[in-house]
């Protein structure tokens, strides 16, 4: 019969600095997407709205699928940009100018786009 004991001199590894970094950065690069996708909120909030009262049914089903199927078409861009914003945070801990940019240039497409409708 064998007798364990743990060695006293391991400590595992904590990983609760990077945990709370990764959230931290994860809290900062929605912030850049909530604000680029406005919009596509909005409208996906509209539509759950509407279909609402068939809660349960087989067509709120249908109309919830349908909703995030577009929101999930209409926000790729931003999708891609804010996990490309999270790569960048956890490297350098902060937006280049040119991140920030490309996030200034997707809200105004996204505004143009309101307008123009």
């Amino acid at each position: 019969m064998s007798y364990y004991s743990p060695n006293p001199h391991f400590a595992p590894d904590d990983f609760s600095a990077d945990r709370e970094k990764l959230e931290r950065v994860e809290a900062e690069a929605g912030w850049y997407f909530n604000s680029a996708t406005k919009q596509q909120q909005a409208r996906f909030t509209d539509r759950m709205s509407a279909a609402f009262a068939y809660r349960g049914s087989p067509r709120w089903e249908r109309e919830r699928e349908a909703a995030q199927k577009e929101f999930t078409e209409t926000t790729a861009g931003a999708s891609a940009l804010c996990a490309e914003t999270v790569r960048e945070l956890m490297e350098t801990g902060e937006v280049s100018e040119a991140l920030s940019y490309r996030w200034d240039e997707l809200a105004v497409a996204g505004a143009m786009a309101q307008a123009a409708e």
